[in-house]
């Protein structure tokens, strides 16, 4: 994935290109003025994972826990 960082303070473009498992926090110090900059990275709705289908409740399945 490429990511673009712009520097607010000299206005130096910083492009890195990583490998990013999940969204959040990206740390990186500018080269021209070596102030700390920090970037969010955001999940999209394509980047998510599926959600794991929900089983049905049974009530069946726990009618000897539950039995009087």
């Amino acid at each position: 994935m490429s990511i673009t960082i712009t520097c607010e303070d000299c206005g130096q473009r910083h492009r890195l290109e990583r490998k990013i498992i999940e969204p959040g926090n990206i740390y990186i110090v500018c080269h021209s003025c070596e102030l700390p900059l920090q970037a969010l990275l955001e999940a999209t709705a394509s980047a998510l994972p599926e959600p794991e289908p929900v089983a049905a409740f049974d009530l069946n399945a726990w009618s000897s826990v539950l039995a009087p």
